[in-house]
């Protein structure tokens, strides 16, 4: 029996069904912008794409992606064929573009390049409102883009277009939430008399070390952003105890080590992942690997690998700085102690990432050093 191959527009459906798993499973406007040019590139057998986005407060679009082009192009909103495109809507497939009058030749000028055909088309979201514009140029075969190129391109910008939005929806929600954890983790931090570098610090060191361990980039990214709630519970804790310029006795500690019930408190019952993760962090990150810590006495892997992380950034940026009842250790000795801690107090397989980043850690720690006391 003789298979059937596949024709070229079934080849293109294929690749564009490929094509809307992976927007689907994109979670960065830059990183799915990124992945729509070289989409449409592929798919419409085209030298370059353009992305430009509309901003409607500025009145201009301007290149979020130029492949090829070493700096952004910005131009008003209503000039040259990407103009036209937006402003009207429609689709525009020129076969010659230095005798189309609209288009502007600068940007061969500054890029060597010279632009043979152009296909644009906007890109709009669910509303029907225009987010941007796809421009393709030359295709590869030295003919001109014809009426199932501008099929495709029109599919593209309009899976595009929701895409975006969605993304920048999630970025919006994200920054908001980023924001509101912060102020929490500063509330914290002061109450306790630490300052916001040090929740800076620890928080890029989380990252650091999960992204080491192969942790993808949305996790390391939340991470890094929970990992800044993980002393939010001493809020609960009264501040005789937290400023106590002297080691805690045994009924202090008793209450300090609340701090991570509290922050659990705080902190429960969320559906929003960043939430979500920070509560496993706070409620998690004095647990120890052997078992011995607080204030469950989980062992090993039963630990969340979240708390298991900031368990050994939280150790390493508190004996590298200086706290009310301590000065600060030297690298040498903070190295030792922690080290000593592998097995015992923090996962192996942590301490073995944190060996690897441990100069980019030294890089955070010297440029974002606490401040000195102000002088009386």
């Amino acid at each position: 029996m003789v298979k059937s191959k596949p024709n070229g527009k079934v080849k293109k459906l294929r690749l564009l069904l490929e094509f809307s798993k992976r927007i689907v499973a994109e979670k960065t406007s830059d990183g799915l912008l990124a992945l729509l040019a070289e989409e449409a590139k592929s798919l419409l057998a085209a030298d370059r794409c353009t992305i430009f986005i509309l901003d409607k407060n500025k009145k201009i679009l301007w290149s979020k992606v130029a492949q090829g082009s070493p700096s952004m192009i910005a131009f008003p909103w209503d000039k040259g064929i990407a103009g036209e495109a937006a402003r009207t809507g429609k689709t525009l497939n020129i076969k010659n573009a230095r005798k189309d009058s609209r288009f502007n030749p600068q940007v061969d000028r500054d890029t060597g390049y010279r632009t043979k055909s152009i296909l644009t088309t906007p890109m709009k979201n669910l509303r029907e409102e225009v987010q941007g514009v796809f421009q393709v140029l030359n295709k590869t075969n030295g003919k001109s883009f014809n009426k199932e190129d501008e099929e495709l391109l029109a599919i593209l910008a309009r899976q595009a277009g929701a895409a975006v939005e969605n993304v920048q929806l999630y970025e919006q929600v994200l920054e908001a939430a980023q924001d509101t954890i912060f102020r929490l983790a500063a509330a914290a931090e002061y109450k306790d008399k630490d300052t916001g570098e040090h929740i800076l610090r620890m928080s890029r060191y989380t990252a650091l070390i999960a992204e080491e361990m192969g942790f993808p980039p949305r996790f390391c990214e939340n991470l890094r952003i929970a990992s800044s709630m993980h002393d939010i519970g001493k809020l609960g804790v009264p501040d005789a105890i937290l400023g106590k310029p002297a080691s805690l006795n045994e009924t202090e500690w008793v209450e300090m080590r609340k701090h991570t019930l509290y922050g659990a408190e705080i902190l429960k019952d969320s559906t929003n992942e960043l939430i979500k993760m920070s509560h496993k962090i706070a409620l998690s990150h004095h647990e120890k690997f052997d078992g011995s810590g607080y204030p469950s006495g989980l062992k090993g892997e039963a630990i969340p690998i979240e708390g298991r992380i900031t368990a050994l950034a939280d150790v390493f940026d508190a004996l590298t700085s200086k706290r009310a009842y301590k000065e600060k250790f030297s690298m040498k000795e903070t190295l030792r102690i922690i080290r000593d801690g592998v097995g015992k107090h923090f996962d192996p397989k942590v301490g073995e990432a944190f060996e690897r980043v441990l100069p980019k850690m030294v890089e955070i720690l010297h440029k974002h050093s606490d401040p000195a006391p102000a002088e009386r």
